[in-house]
């Protein structure tokens, strides 16, 4: 507590210094614009950038899809068929789902 004390006092007895210190405390932690919530807001803008140029590309994709399928009804038909399952009145479509040959211990563990 003796040491806390002599601190403080060194610190504060310097008019500039003891100023600076307490204006760095009250920056990093009691302002509107505290350090600690600027680098959360960083972080998110950093995230938010991200999935910004994610969508951008998804978009991107899906206007080249789109001017693809614009010209062409048999593109049109294949991406209905592709996409949506789609058929035709007068055909059956099979799923036939793939299925993995397991050996006996991931049988036995459940993997």
């Amino acid at each position: 507590m003796q040491r806390i004390l002599h601190l403080g006092k060194s610190l504060f007895s310097n008019f500039y210094l003891g100023t600076s210190v307490l204006f760095l405390v009250w920056v990093t932690f009691f302002d509107g614009n505290d350090l600690i919530s600027l680098a959360g807001n960083q972080m998110k803008l950093i995230e938010t950038e991200s999935e910004i140029k994610f969508y951008q590309q998804k978009v991107n994709e899906v206007m080249l899809e789109q001017s693809k399928l614009q010209g062409s009804a048999e593109a049109m038909e294949q991406f209905a068929r592709e996409k949506f399952l789609m058929k035709r009145d007068n055909e059956d479509v099979f799923l036939i789902k793939e299925t993995t040959n397991k050996s006996i211990l991931e049988r036995l563990t459940g993997e």
